[in-house]
């Protein structure tokens, strides 16, 4: 065996430390990514929509009707009355569908994000209007992103559904979910939404 000076033996014992913690992380997250899969397949997932507007509600509806739980969180109180009440703010959703998912508490709307902590993936629906560039507008991405990152924990599925251009995720949601200390993995979609084609 070479002869390794006491700073190339540090340096050796730095490496294979990062690379044991490294493939600890690795193996913390595929128990993650196993544990959420065996929700999603046996359909219990808890799943968290926010921003329940026209993208939002009717996201959260289709979560309903394929058998999972949705909690849907909004800053409007009056949105989240209104839907607890079975009422449809929206034209082409009917009333009577939400207030069968509300009857049968596989749909609720709150105003409480601290319900986030229960919530195995949660989907970010607000609005990005054009700004006067035509440019969207992402502050609300921004704002809400803050607003979620103290509720989260290990092994949420952080997904943001908001239309945007692509990079949104890596320029804007994760620097402010690994400010808060959080390690976030990524994995660039290849494919267009609803679609098992690709492009």
């Amino acid at each position: 065996m070479p002869f390794l000076s006491r700073r190339a033996k540090v340096k050796l014992a730095e490496q294979v430390e990062e690379t044991i913690n490294v493939n600890k992380g690795t193996v913390v997250m595929c128990e993650a990514l196993a544990n959420f899969q065996a929700k999603v397949e046996a359909k219990t997932a808890q799943v968290g929509i926010n921003g329940l507007g026209y993208v939002g509600l009717p996201l959260a509806l289709l979560f309903t009707r394929n058998g999972f739980a949705v909690s849907g969180f909004d800053l409007d109180p009056s949105k989240v009355a209104m839907l607890q009440r079975g009422e449809s703010y929206i034209r082409h959703i009917s009333e009577t569908v939400i207030a069968e998912h509300v009857h049968k508490k596989r749909f609720q709307a709150t105003t409480d994000f601290s319900h986030l902590r229960e919530m195995d993936a949660i989907l970010i629906c607000v609005s990005t209007p054009l700004d006067p560039h035509r440019e969207p507008d992402l502050s609300f991405v921004r704002n809400t992103v803050e607003v979620l990152t103290p509720y989260l924990g290990r092994g949420q599925l952080v997904v943001p559904e908001s239309a945007t251009y692509p990079g949104t995720t890596e320029e804007v949601v994760l620097p402010i979910l690994e400010k808060s200390g959080m390690q976030c993995p990524i994995k660039p979609l290849r494919y267009g939404w609803g679609r098992r084609d690709g492009w």
